[in-house]
């Protein structure tokens, strides 16, 4: 029985692995059974004629070591664009597939809401502005008035000292009784009191004008008046006594004298009184600089307020992010659009395969470095891709890293697409034959190999990646086998091979 079929299944560099053995012609009998007659075992055959064929001795060969990765076609953006807003949806622009612009209007809501609150907001803008300039107006006015009261009430208390002065000066003539010179002095007091009355009546008339103008408050009205009656008092007094002097002290002209110096200490009290007032009053310039602080704070919350609207206002469009395309719409007109709810979903930028790459090949990947790149949806095209990211945290469950690929403009990728990735790794020695050496049946592949004795024995080998005109033995074959290459007519398992060496 011919055990020469345990060679079938030896390994590359010379490793061997433990079997069961199968006689040769059984393995024949099935295995060959749909080979041509020329491949069959024919033992009527003598095995001393020889055939001649092409031979080739294997050796190991450096070739580029590569990892295959498997991944997603995806865009660089990807964005669900929603509303900050509430409204109702006005119209749509774009469905899906079509192509956007940054800032390109996508979506209208009904902006009449928030253009009433634009509106409401510049109108207490303006009417803050306003409320700026009289506050402006009355601290100037308050500022001018004010200096002018407390002049005209000191000059009052200096009025009514030198009043009182005459005053006392009358009484003590009454009590002395008259001389020339007192009836001439209480002439020229008359004199006094008849120029204060008239300026008196000059001052209520422009205090009355300025009061109706709405300048000065009612109170400097009052004051006027009362300025007014008391230098009409003094006349009478004046008077009185310019005619005390010319008659001669009496008893009740003693006692009025002494009324009017009594009279005139009160006029000098209230005369200090009001400046004290007046000079309270300029407190009030402070006041009104500090309501004009405050206009100028309600004016700068204004404005905010109305920039708060306009930008409101401008959630009413819903703008593209990037130039890009419409993947989903998820809203059409009449539906209402609440903050944060979907509306459309956009994409944009260059595409990348996005591939999860095992930890022990992500050292043979580096941001710049190229891959071959397929994308099985358009024709298994191959094309390079350049490594523009790398996810630098890995799968806590397959720690892999998520690689990302850049892709050139293909006509017709879409994100989703399904592609493979070819990382390399160096270079590795493998076993290689050409494919002339090999063929198929029923899903096994076989080569004939020379043994020493220059026999045709027939080996069963498993095949791996085809590159060019040659194919990877995994298994099968081993460093210096000899198979033959080339046309294998009239060549069969146990001929003698006359080989001519490749």
């Amino acid at each position: 029985m011919n055990w020469q079929a345990l060679e079938v299944i030896r390994g590359g560099k010379g490793v061997w692995f433990t079997v069961r053995l199968i006689p040769l012609s059984t393995l024949l009998g099935l295995g060959l059974a749909g080979c041509s007659q020329q491949e069959a075992v024919d033992p009527g055959r003598a095995i001393s004629k020889s055939v001649k064929a092409e031979i080739l001795t294997i050796g190991e060969t450096s070739t580029p070591d590569t990892f295959e990765v498997v991944g997603t076609v995806r865009s660089m953006y990807n964005a669900i664009l929603a509303s900050k807003v509430m409204g109702r949806v006005v119209s749509v622009s774009g469905r899906e597939g079509d192509p956007i612009k940054k800032g390109q209007p996508l979506v209208f809501l009904d902006p009449r809401e928030l253009e009433a609150a634009v509106n409401i907001a510049n109108a207490n803008y303006h009417a803050a502005v306003i409320g700026v300039g009289n506050a402006s107006t009355a601290s100037d006015m308050e500022g001018r008035t004010s200096k002018e009261r407390i002049a005209q009430a000191e000059s009052q208390v200096r009025q009514a000292l030198a009043a009182l002065a005459q005053a006392e000066a009358r009484r003590d003539l009454a009590l002395a009784g008259p001389r020339t010179q007192e009836i001439v002095q209480s002439h020229l007091a008359v004199v006094e009191a008849e120029s204060n009355l008239k300026l008196a009546k000059s001052d209520l008339q422009r205090t009355t004008t300025l009061v109706h103008e709405g300048a000065i408050p009612g109170r400097e009205l009052d004051l006027a008046q009362n300025r007014y009656e008391i230098a009409r008092g003094r006349l009478d007094i004046a008077t009185q006594s310019e005619s005390i002097a010319k008659e001669g002290s009496r008893t009740q002209d003693i006692k009025g004298a002494q009324d009017n110096v009594d009279q005139e200490k009160a006029a000098v009290t209230q005369a200090r009184s009001a400046v004290t007032q007046a000079r309270a009053s300029a407190l009030q310039v402070v006041v009104r600089q500090k309501e004009i602080e405050s206009a100028k704070a309600q004016v700068e919350q204004a404005s905010a307020a109305v920039q708060s609207a306009m930008v409101a206002l401008s959630y009413a469009q819903v703008l593209a992010p990037f130039d890009g395309r419409i993947v989903q719409r998820l809203v059409d007109p009449g539906s209402m659009a609440s903050p944060g709810s979907p509306l459309l979903a956009v994409e944009g930028g260059q595409y990348r395969l996005e591939a999860s790459v095992p930890e022990r090949v992500l050292k043979s990947v580096a941001i710049g470095s190229v891959a071959a790149v397929k994308i099985d949806a358009m024709d298994g095209a191959v094309t390079s891709g350049r490594v523009t990211e790398i996810v630098p945290a890995a799968d806590s469950t397959t720690h892999a890293f998520v690689v990302k690929f850049g892709l050139p403009e293909l006509p017709g990728i879409k994100s989703g697409m399904f592609g493979h990735a070819r990382i390399g790794m160096g270079l590795i020695d493998k076993l290689f034959i050409p494919n002339s050496a090999t063929w198929q049946r029923e899903g096994l592949h076989y080569v004939y190999s020379v043994d020493k004795g220059g026999i045709a024995r027939l080996r069963i080998v498993t095949l791996g990646d085809e590159v060019r005109d040659k194919i990877e033995v995994l298994s099968g074959l081993g460093i210096g086998d000899r198979v033959i290459v080339g046309s294998r007519e009239g060549i069969f398992d146990g001929v003698r091979i006359e080989g001519l060496q490749r």
